[in-house]
């Protein structure tokens, strides 16, 4: 399995299972429940920062697996706005039906 992500790979902190999942294409995926505690010694440290990476990583995640349909479907919407602008635009030639 990780032979698939040879060179794909980019494990970010405490995410490098979603990392290994996603970009092997492994799959069956079990979902096995863990119990968090309270700390016994030391402190988080999760930050701002932390927020901002696991958001980096999930966006390249999505590229990675989905990147032509997304940047389709942002060239679809775009093409859509621009028609519904331009046809509320002042001036803007219509057909005339009837």
């Amino acid at each position: 399995v990780l032979n698939r992500g040879e060179g794909k790979l980019n494990p970010i902190g405490f995410k490098i299972a979603l990392e290994v999942m996603v970009r092997c294409r492994c799959k069956p995926i079990q979902d096995v429940g863990i119990q968090f505690q309270e700390r016994n010694a030391g402190e988080s440290k999760l930050s701002a920062n932390q927020y901002k990476l696991y958001l980096e990583q999930l966006f390249s995640l999505y590229m990675a697996t989905y990147g032509p349909l997304i940047v389709l479907l942002v060239i679809l919407i775009c093409f859509m706005l621009y028609m519904v602008l331009t046809s509320l635009l002042p001036g803007t030639p219509r057909k005339l039906t009837g």
